[in-house]
């Protein structure tokens, strides 16, 4: 789950500042916001480079973890 999105308001970004720092107009911007196409590993590094943040934070990797990790503590419990 990719937070591009996220990231680009809390930055006070626009799809078109995207766009520009991919070398994509704001419509291909709009679709890897949207998960329609895929990042490449190269635009990942740009994106995280120029806002500051890390692959996992861009790629949603903590909050799936934070996820699947109260998912089996509730499982746990229930098994109790």
């Amino acid at each position: 789950m990719i937070k591009l999105r996220e990231i680009r308001i809390k930055k006070g970004l626009y799809q078109k500042d995207i766009g520009e720092i991919l070398g994509v107009t704001e419509a291909t911007a709009s679709r890897y916001e949207n998960e329609k196409l895929m990042l490449n590993q190269n635009q990942i590094v740009k994106l995280c480079l120029e806002l500051n943040v890390t692959p996992g934070e861009l790629l949603g990797y903590q909050e799936a973890y934070d996820k699947y990790t109260n998912y089996l503590q509730s499982i746990k419990k229930e098994a109790e």
